[in-house]
């Protein structure tokens, strides 16, 4: 797998979504404010806020299954990381400064393409949920003719 492009997925400024389903397999989304992997990409870890993910970590909770993508919004180069869920916890504090970092970054992205960064600054993101997932299947999403694909 070409690392340039997962390290990609760590880089700032991305937008991030979270999908779940439950028992029953109704799916659910909510948005991401950070990842990270810090094994080479074993294990991805993403950040969401408390405030909107009580339904993603009831389904994390149920099933264990976890899909996160990661999309740059200026070219909409997007990959998505499906697994198990190994780890669900509160953030810690000192998690805090990368997961405002991120939301600054995002916001600094969006502001480019338009989108004011008051708006973006009103993304609730702390306190936040931190959930690690066993990586999988990673699959490249990017709009063309290899979206869908697995990388891995």
């Amino acid at each position: 797998m070409d690392p340039t492009r997962l390290r990609r997925c760590l880089e700032p400024g991305l937008s991030i979504l979270v999908g779940t389903a439950d028992a029953a397999g109704t799916p659910s989304c909510c948005r991401g404010i950070a990842i990270q992997s810090l094994d080479e990409f074993e294990t991805v870890t993403v950040f969401l806020p408390v405030a909107t993910s009580h339904e993603t970590i009831h389904n994390v909770a149920t099933t264990k299954q976890l899909a996160v993508v990661a999309t740059h919004p200026r070219d909409n180069f997007a990959t998505q990381f499906k697994g198990i869920t190994i780890d669900a916890r509160l953030a810690r504090e000192d998690e805090s400064i990368f997961v405002r970092q991120r939301l600054d970054a995002h916001a600094n992205m969006l502001e480019r393409i338009g989108v004011p960064r008051r708006l973006t600054h009103r993304v609730a993101h702390w306190p936040a949920f931190a959930l690690t997932m066993r990586v999988e299947q990673v699959f490249d999403q990017t709009p063309g003719p290899k979206a869908g694909s697995r990388i891995r």
